[in-house]
């Protein structure tokens, strides 16, 4: 399949006021919402047609309406053969033949934004080049394709995935690069590669060196792969809120959906609770599903406007963890207007739990005491109840399952 596509255009850029070594490029003010074909199509199932049929069905469906933007090519774009005569990578003839730069100008034509992979190494995860020694040739060969977003992995390095000093000075090359092209690009550091399942990466998000001076999105923990692996990542997120803002956001990885299809995946009560998890967590939301054979629940699951109206609410504040019992976990994030989500989440294995917001758990909202407030459930739709701030509010939750409700205090509407 090859795209006939005009030559892109030539446009003028403004340089961005960037301070030194910080990163200040006027973007992903939200987090991101799209699509990384990673844990959909991984390398084997990597090509330009089923990169367009992805986009196509992130059109049919809805998604792109919603938000979905980004279409993100993870690793093994890259030509297999290495860089070109004049040391630029390149596209695999034969999995992309149309190129990046074509390909990115109709996916731009289409209302989405572009993005590639690399890494911080010589190589690869998957063994293709990387950036290291290349920095600013890279970064400006992404700019003159018209990249929106780019990721740079962590493995292949000269001293090992977890050398601090080394890893934060190649990152902030690549930064720096990026911020000299002009062209605003979301920047997503992933210390994940050559990393153990259950490595804990939070210095990423608490080191002078890293979270909103380094990045735009930081990734925090290693590979959600599964049900663990993604209870992992929730707990190493969990302290780290004070660190996340507008335009930059601590990373739990993506979004695993139940498609049969996908590299990777969930059961499908296991996929809706990590959504709304990452809306509590305000952390990217792209899409590792099997977007072209989405089922009816995972369409559902990620279609749900209330749950994206927190995941991208303005205020831009991380959520955290209210309280705890045993396998059952209260999640808390406030929001515009002086509204708040609440996520009540039963980690068990077996049986339905009560979970409950008591007094502690409502002392660390900022409603006022025994105010009336406005209930809603966002995953059932219902007409809005009634509560009152500091009233013991227990709901039964199924094994593996969450339910999340959003409070916001009663208007008085005077006439």
């Amino acid at each position: 399949l090859l795209l006939k596509c005009p030559k892109m255009g030539q446009c003028a850029l403004v340089a961005l006021a960037t301070a030194a070594h910080a990163l200040d490029n006027g973007v992903g003010l939200v987090p991101p919402l799209g699509y990384n074909t990673w844990n959909d199509l991984s390398c084997a199932g990597m090509s330009e047609e089923a990169v367009l049929s992805a986009a196509e069905a992130l059109r049919s469906t809805g998604l792109q309406q919603r938000g979905y933007v980004y279409v993100n090519l993870d690793d093994c774009w890259q030509d297999p053969a290495g860089r070109d005569e004049s040391g630029r990578l390149r596209a695999d003839p034969k999995k992309f033949p149309s190129g990046m730069q074509n390909l990115s100008s109709f996916l731009h034509q289409r209302g989405f934004k572009f993005g590639l992979y690399t890494d911080r190494g010589r190589k690869t995860c998957a063994g293709r080049e990387g950036s290291e020694g290349f920095e600013a040739l890279d970064a400006q060969t992404f700019a003159d394709w018209g990249v929106d977003y780019v990721k740079e992995d962590n493995c292949h390095s000269s001293s090992g995935p977890n050398d601090k000093t080394q890893l934060f000075k190649q990152f902030a090359l690549f930064r720096d690069a990026l911020n000299k092209t002009g062209r605003p690009m979301i920047f997503s550091v992933c210390g994940g590669g050559d990393q153990l399942p259950f490595s804990n990466l939070s210095y990423y998000a608490t080191d002078e060196r890293g979270g909103k001076s380094l990045a735009n999105l930081w990734r925090i923990s290693s590979d959600v792969t599964g049900s663990w692996t993604l209870r992992f990542s929730q707990e190493v997120d969990a302290g780290l809120g004070q660190f996340a803002g507008p335009g930059g956001f601590n990373d739990p990885d993506m979004l695993l959906g139940s498609s049969l299809g996908a590299a990777r995946r969930l059961e499908p009560h296991q996929s809706r609770t990590q959504f709304s998890l990452w809306a509590m967590l305000m952390a990217p939301m792209l899409l590792g599903a099997d977007v072209r054979r989405l089922t009816a629940f995972d369409l559902e699951t990620y279609s749900n406007e209330k749950v994206l109206q927190v995941s991208q609410d303005p205020l831009a504040t991380q959520g955290s963890l209210l309280s705890s019992e045993g396998a059952t976990f209260v999640w808390g994030r406030e929001l515009v207007n002086g509204a708040w989500a609440v996520l009540f989440l039963n980690q068990g294995w077996l049986w339905t739990r009560k979970v409950i917001c008591s007094q502690s758990c409502w002392s660390k909202m900022s409603f006022r005491r025994n105010s009336t407030l406005h209930v809603e459930d966002l995953w059932s739709l219902t007409i809005p109840d009634e509560i009152l701030a500091g009233e013991e509010l227990s709901l039964e939750v199924e094994a593996g399952r969450s339910r999340m409700l959003r409070l916001s205090p009663r208007t008085e509407i005077v006439i």
